[in-house]
């Protein structure tokens, strides 16, 4: 992950890469746990040694072979009067990277909730997201931090965000050649990009059933959906009467005008569960 002229970018967590320092800003326990289940199993796949840096209660992890995973208390680098020591994490991390590299593996792979104990103050934190910057851009590890937004003050997420190369999401439910969609957290629903023809539909159906049980409503953002075809659109009619019978909506936002004209001609706009939200902003 590299700075383009102070852009930061979205990133699937199962796409990061050693030397990469992304954060992921979460609202809910589901959306972390998804984020870091994938990131744990993408270690395991890129042969990387993981270390998780935890508060009380740790977060649940996925299954892991001995020797593969380091759970440590982000309690130990706080210093006497309760302050986040940022250089004693660092030390940490630069032994557990040599260590990592001792033992052959790829890289080092960090996951941490500075937060976790009592969110530190804001320019201690990012003291302390700066020297990992430095750190991390060897190549010899990768990293996520982790911040809860539900203990973020105003304005905090943005200067946290502006800290990162990029933030993470979870990697993709689907992606083909042609198709890539994604669970969304904030709001609940599916990112949908690319072409729903016949060969999509039995995917796009699958994504769907991942979020029916759903119990708010759910926005299926669209604005990068290149081509869907009158069966994917019948997917999503049938989805949102599934919604209606469980007193909760469907949004579709950021469609195509022409998707909107077909399906207000069609009469699918009073499909009960159905709302249509924003159109595409051309």
């Amino acid at each position: 992950m590299v700075h383009a002229h102070g852009v930061r970018r979205r990133v699937h967590v199962g796409d990061l890469r050693p030397g990469d320092h992304a954060c992921l800003l979460f609202a809910s326990d589901e959306e972390r746990a998804s984020v870091l289940r994938d990131f744990v199993l993408g270690g395991l796949d890129a042969d990387d040694k993981i270390l998780c840096l935890t508060g009380d209660p740790a977060p649940s992890l996925p299954p892991v072979p001995p020797g593969r995973l380091e759970v440590v208390a982000l309690a130990q680098f706080l210093t006497a009067d309760g302050r986040f020591d940022a250089a004693a994490l660092l030390a940490r991390l630069r032994t557990a990277a040599a260590r990592s590299r001792a033992e052959g593996c790829r890289a080092l792979r960090v996951a941490g909730d500075p937060g976790a104990g009592g969110m530190p103050d804001l320019p201690r934190l990012l003291e302390y997201e700066a020297l990992l910057d430095g750190e991390f851009g060897s190549g010899r590890a990768l990293a996520v931090c982790q911040y809860d937004l539900r203990r973020c003050g105003p304005g905090t997420p943005d200067a946290l965000e502006s800290a990162h190369a990029g933030s993470v999401e979870a990697d993709p439910l689907v992606r083909t050649a042609d198709l890539v969609v994604v669970r969304t957290y904030r709001p609940q629903g599916l990112r949908i990009e690319g072409v729903v023809d016949a060969g999509a539909h039995r995917c796009l159906r699958d994504a769907l059933r991942s979020v029916a049980a759903v119990r708010e409503d759910v926005r299926l953002e669209m604005s990068r959906v290149e081509f869907l075809d009158l069966a994917g659109l019948r997917l999503l009619m049938t989805f949102a009467r599934a919604r209606a019978a469980r007193h909760c909506t469907v949004e579709l936002t950021g469609l195509l005008p022409h998707l909107r004209q077909v399906i207000t001609m069609i009469g699918w706009d009073r499909t009960p569960g159905l709302r249509l939200g924003a159109a595409h902003a051309c």
